[in-house]
């Protein structure tokens, strides 16, 4: 048998979900050893997702989140060559996950959180400066920007953002939590290295929504008033610039950047 097949042989089996999976050909104790092995991948699995996943966690609570990890990580080994990184399908499968449905917002959180970790891990770039705009004067309304590596929008019909800071240590002191079905979204940005979470309505996703996929400000002004005619663009343009969403000037197509 070639190297390529008893690799993907044993690949396969660490991913079975059945209890007594084990490549073929192994002896008793090999099996047996096979098993520990396994049993310690899967920990170091449910592990890189706690850690992924802390909000989530603290929504569902410690025994309801192993067993959904456990589901998960059962038969989806990581393909990252970083247990960082793993669960990248994870929001997908809370989605479609049925003890979880009495939680609509749940997949939409996981969403956010997998965007914070990638914003988390994403490559550096000093982030645009204003007065690159400022130099353009009536060119500012078509040009385009390229969004910071880091820079990630995640939409959703819930208010995952304050969900998050609440279940993440960081909702405003005195600040009421209500969750409700309220379309909007979250930015997430990495300022000096720190990320960031932001709560946007729905002007602000399509207006930032617009920016991050190389839209240029007017068309993206419009694509916010269609929501909120009482969009005020102004303060909202130098809002994202500040929060450090752009790297620079891009061409006539822009990098999307929505998780």
């Amino acid at each position: 048998m070639k190297l390529a097949s008893i690799q993907a042989e044993f690949a396969a089996a660490l991913g079975d979900p059945a209890p007594d999976a084990a490549p073929a050909g192994l002896s008793g104790p090999a099996r047996r050893r096979f098993r520990v092995y396994r049993n310690n991948v899967r920990v170091a699995l449910i592990e890189a997702l706690t850690a992924a996943y802390p909000a989530l966690r603290r929504i569902v609570g410690e025994r309801f989140f192993e067993a959904m990890a456990l589901t998960y990580a059962s038969g989806r080994p990581s393909a990252a060559r970083t247990l960082n990184l793993y669960g990248a399908g994870f929001a997908g499968f809370v989605a479609n996950f049925p003890p979880a449905r009495d939680l609509p917002y749940l997949a939409d959180v996981a969403r956010l959180e997998r965007a914070v970790l990638e914003s988390l891990h994403a490559a550096d770039a000093p982030a645009l400066d204003p007065a690159a705009l400022a130099a353009l004067g009536a060119g500012v309304g078509t040009v385009r920007l390229a969004p910071h590596p880091a820079t990630r929008l995640v939409r959703s019909s819930w208010p995952i953002a304050r969900i998050w800071q609440a279940n993440a240590g960081d909702l405003p002191s005195g600040e009421e939590l209500v969750i409700a079905a309220d379309a909007g979204g979250a930015l997430v940005v990495r300022p000096a290295l720190s990320v960031r979470v932001e709560a946007f309505d729905p002007a602000g996703c399509a207006f930032a929504g617009t920016l991050l996929s190389g839209g240029d400000p007017m068309t993206a002004a419009a694509d916010a008033a269609a929501l909120d005619g009482d969009f005020d663009v102004v303060p909202a343009f130098r809002n994202l610039l500040a929060s450090g969403a752009f790297a620079g000037l891009a061409g006539a197509t822009g990098e999307g950047a929505e998780a």
